[in-house]
């Protein structure tokens, strides 16, 4: 029977608390769990509202007995960051405390993982005696600093699943996934449900964001021989398009999407055909390495020429700028596109400052200076 839990996370704000909630679902006989999060980065809605869909969703399956296993929802992972507004505006991204990305640099508990693997030797494919190893690696004391500890307990609960999908946006997007290179089929399975024609691939994006931590380990386990890609741990980014695109009707297809991921992964019994919006060879799969971001060119008023998810080429001018403050008859600056590829994403706001990033372009070629481990530094 559907359950929700609370938790509270360390104040250090006298007379604050802030506290982490998560749904839980299951039923049938299924060993495996699926846990589903939103709004890490506080300033990204459409994934609030994606869960609050999948939450009615899954209640009915629970009453109708189509549950197999365990499905955890958690309806906002960061509820520090959804408090530090500033006049009236929502910052969401980094934490205003420190200037530090909410999604960046959660536990790294590989070193300790692979000494626990000196002295235990998991079966081959017991993955609930490995989801134990990694817990075990991750210790039980939650630090005191509160973000800290809400990334401790983001972590704890994601190493428990065998699937985990955390909720993104882009400022302005299509809707793309980032996955892990050793998870290509099942990031392709999550794509053709959903509808995401663009998935990023990556062996070590860097910044160590969350779904990086919990990939990590359990690419040790596979490294080492304990598990096959079949039984591999599977964590994904879903970027859902831009921050505007917070509607029912995108929202409820979306859902539906993620529901259609867990009917494929047997964590929802299907009653008929569960058919797919869109066919594998209509998904392109992009090298993170090949993702560009894109530049001002100079300080002003940006006019995008290309619209998201257009085909670019390389050289070709997709946007210009406009100087306000220049001589008249002064040309547009051009910004041309780095990649033969697609137009992922596009900054909302158009008043530009020469060097900032407004935009990112994705060809299926690495580019020089991107560099493995360091690839999410500038995002």
């Amino acid at each position: 029977m559907a359950h929700t839990t609370e938790t509270s996370l360390p104040s250090q704000t006298p007379g604050v608390v802030h506290k982490l909630c998560k749904h839980t679902f299951s039923g049938g006989s299924g060993q495996r769990s699926a846990y589903i999060q939103a709004g890490l980065h506080a300033d990204e809605h459409p994934g609030l509202l994606v869960i609050q869909h999948l939450l009615v969703h899954l209640q009915a399956l629970e009453k109708q007995g189509r549950i197999e296993g365990r499905i955890v929802v958690r309806p906002f992972a960061n509820p520090v960051g959804m408090g530090q507004q500033v006049f009236g505006q929502l910052p969401g991204r980094f934490n205003l405390a420190n200037g530090e990305n909410f999604n960046r640099n959660f536990p790294n508990i590989v070193a300790r993982l692979e000494s626990v693997l000196t002295m235990t030797r998991p079966a081959h494919n017991d993955t609930s005696a490995m989801k134990a190893l990694m817990l075990s690696a991750l210790g039980d004391s939650m630090p005191a600093e509160t973000v800290a500890a809400n990334k401790y307990l983001l972590l704890q609960e994601a190493l428990q699943h065998d699937l985990f999908i955390d909720l993104h946006c882009d400022t302005s997007s299509i809707l793309h996934i980032y996955a892990n290179l050793n998870q290509r089929e099942r990031a392709l399975r999550l794509a053709t449900s959903m509808g995401v024609e663009a998935v990023f691939l990556e062996d070590e994006a860097g910044g160590f964001p969350l779904d990086e931590a919990y990939a990590k380990a359990w690419k040790t386990l596979y490294a080492k021989g304990f598990v096959d890609t079949e039984h591999l741990g599977f964590s994904a980014t879903v970027e859902l398009r831009g921050q505007a695109d917070v509607e029912d009707d995108i929202a409820e297809q979306d859902a539906l999407g993620l529901l259609r991921f867990l009917c494929a992964e047997g964590l929802i019994r299907e009653e008929g055909a569960c058919e797919h919006p869109i066919e594998p060879d209509q998904v392109i799969v992009y090298p993170l390495e090949g993702v560009a971001h894109l530049e001002a060119t100079g300080t002003g008023i940006v006019a995008w020429k290309k619209a998201l998810g257009a085909t670019i080429r390389r050289g070709e001018i997709i946007a210009e700028i406009l100087p306000l403050d220049m001589q008249l008859g002064t040309p547009r600056i051009p910004l041309s596109s780095p990649v033969n590829g697609v137009l992922v994403a596009r900054h909302h706001i158009r008043l530009v400052r020469t060097g900032q990033r407004i935009g990112m372009a994705a060809g299926t070629e690495p580019l020089p200076g991107r560099i493995p481990g360091q690839l999410m530094h500038a995002f």
